[in-house]
């Protein structure tokens, strides 16, 4: 297997000019926190959305480290948990101005033909293998938190993970839980949009540091965390397996019951019509 690309950068005046107007710029939601600014800096969003100690280790001052990561590392630590609490609290209110849910499910995010994941790769994620342009689809209904459609290798800023290229996160409010879907080719959502499960999100693609490399895309990586009393916590890829492949089989049981309702519906017409 080939080396991970490095995610470190040339110093310059203009990263850290930008790296500290992000932090200014979540410094300023964050003092006033409110239904119209929640989502307006998706490194704040980020910042929510990893679990605790994620980058306790990074170093969010040193120049030739990644700025995406700086800026959420940076944001993290002025994360208070009144302040996670608070920004959970007001996307609960989100869904709640919206029609009434419809019934509760779990849908695949993508047709996979198999799970790639474990200690050697991923910790906190599986990669579903999918070929390129698959169509990926929420997992539940939720809100989508972030939209990183505009993944550029020579843009350090074209989106809040270089590693992860383009990307979606959708908050699910119904069990507290964010689903993160990277290295994707299209996004097909916007940030602030509610989506029911099995909505098309975008599709499977090799966006990202690490899947551009030749050999490294035709997945989908998926993340699960969960938030509970001011803490998120990552979903270990063992559990995420378990999950999916669960989902799986409900999404199979439930097509076949589709399928015989159909068809008793129109043998019933037919009945009646005779």
């Amino acid at each position: 297997m080939s080396r991970p690309v490095s995610a470190d950068v040339q110093p310059a005046p203009e990263i850290e000019a930008q790296v500290a107007g992000e932090v200014a710029k979540a410094r300023r939601i964050l003092d006033d926190l409110n239904a119209e600014n929640l989502l307006a800096s998706p490194y704040l969003v980020s910042a929510i959305y990893y679990h605790d100690g994620f980058l306790s280790d990074f170093a969010v001052d040193r120049d030739t480290a990644a700025p995406e990561r700086r800026i959420i590392g940076q944001i993290s630590n002025m994360l208070s948990r009144d302040r996670k609490a608070r920004f959970i609290e007001l996307l609960h209110e989100i869904p709640a101005h919206s029609d009434p849910a419809g019934a509760a499910r779990s849908a695949v995010p993508v047709a996979y033909s198999k799970i790639g994941g474990g200690l050697r790769t991923h910790r906190y994620a599986i990669d579903l293998f999918a070929p390129e342009g698959a169509t990926v689809h929420a997992v539940s209904r939720g809100i989508v938190v972030l939209a990183d459609r505009d993944w550029n290798p020579a843009n350090l800023f074209s989106t809040t993970s270089r590693k992860g290229g383009n990307a979606v996160i959708v908050f699910d409010p119904a069990h507290d839980r964010f689903y993160r879907y990277c290295h994707m080719s299209t996004v097909q959502v916007s940030s602030g949009e509610l989506v029911e499960a099995s909505q098309i999100v975008g599709s499977v693609g090799h966006s990202g540091l690490n899947a551009s490399q030749p050999g490294h895309g035709r997945h989908l990586h998926f993340e699960m965390n969960e938030y509970l009393d001011g803490h998120v916590r990552a979903i270990d890829y063992r559990r995420l397996r378990t999950m999916v492949r669960q989902w799986r089989s409900s999404s199979a049981a439930m097509d076949r019951d589709e399928n015989v309702q159909g068809r008793t519906k129109t043998a019933s017409a037919r009945v009646l019509a005779k």
